[in-house]
Order: C-alpha cells, then structure tokens, then sequence
C-alpha cells in the first residue's frame, strides 16, 4: 500500500497501483524543471495499474469556497496545461533525471504512453449543501467535465471529473480520507 498525503487530504494506494508524487518537493520536477523553465506546472500524481494505462491525478480543494466565475472558469485549462507539461516532464525524466527510481519510473511511464493517457480532476467540497443546491454542483461538475475533455482531446477521450463521493467509479482499490 502507498499512502500520500496531498493537503487535508490522505490517499491510500492499494498494492495494484504504483504511484509518484510527481510535484513532491525534491522531485525532478521540482529541481529540473519548475526551477528552469518558466511557468512550467504539474499534476498532483502520475499512477499505473497493470495493464491500465498511465493515468494524471490532479487534486483541488473548494472547501474553502468555489472561486469566482471568471476563475472557476480557468480550472480545465489550469488542468490541462498541467496535463501538457507533466507529459512533458515524463520524456525528460526518462532520460534526466538523476534518481534511479524516479528515472525508472519516467520510463515506465513513458512506455505507457502508447495508449491513451486518462486524466482525472478530483475536487473536494465543490459545493456543500449549505453554500449551493445539489442540482448546481452537479452542473459545475459537468461543466468542468466538458470543458476538461475539449481542452484535452488533442490527447485523450479518458477524462474524468470526481468528487470525494463518487471518485471509486473511477478508482478501485483507492481510499481517500480527510486528516
């Protein structure tokens, strides 16, 4: 099992999956790339199943409210920038980076990329029943569905958009808890 933690958050990683924290402090990216080429940004986690293939996990908080329009409207491209520039980092960790485990996984990675990568946005409290009716979540989750996937289909049809109630449609053997 691999445990990480991501703000308030915990995700427990059943033995199925090999996960990195991909933004970690000390990482490539963070040494190689985000120091180097600016802005460059990054997903959360790059994670693998076998015979799945590589799936980018980016998490974000609303709990402390959902930002104004303008900038809620910002978050697909946000996450589809950092979808672009992970891939990038891939490549250049495969052949960079100066950690062995951390190159090997680039590289196992990398080798996933022959199928279609899937991408998942996982939110917390986009809404809670105090601030919002549930029908409007429900159409802020679509909505971030839909501009998500067409910011992204130059690179795959996989993408999802999950909350902490329903992200085990997408991941099994995956517990999420607030610490």
């Amino acid at each position: 099992m691999t445990v990480i933690q991501e703000g308030d958050l915990e995700f427990a990683f059943g033995s199925s999956w090999r996960v990195l924290k991909y933004d970690a402090n000390g990482s490539y990216y963070k040494t190689a790339l985000e120091n180097q080429v600016k802005p460059t940004k990054a997903v959360d986690f790059l994670c693998l199943r076998e015979g799945a293939p590589l799936l980018m996990l980016e998490v974000k908080d609303f709990s402390l409210g959902v930002p104004k329009q303008e900038e809620f409207d910002k978050v697909p491209m946000i996450v589809a920038i950092k979808a672009r520039d992970t891939l990038a980092g891939i490549i250049g960790g495969s052949h960079n980076a100066t950690d062995s485990s951390e190159k090997n996984a680039f590289r196992t990675f990398r080798d996933r990329l022959s199928s279609s990568p899937q991408v998942v946005f996982l939110f917390e409290d986009l809404a809670t029943p105090n601030r919002r009716p549930p029908q409007t979540t429900a159409h802020k989750q679509d909505i971030l569905w839909k501009q998500l996937k067409s910011h992204l289909k130059w690179l795959t049809c996989n993408v999802w958009v999950v909350g902490l109630s329903d992200y085990h449609l997408v991941f099994n053997d995956l517990t999420i808890r607030r610490v």
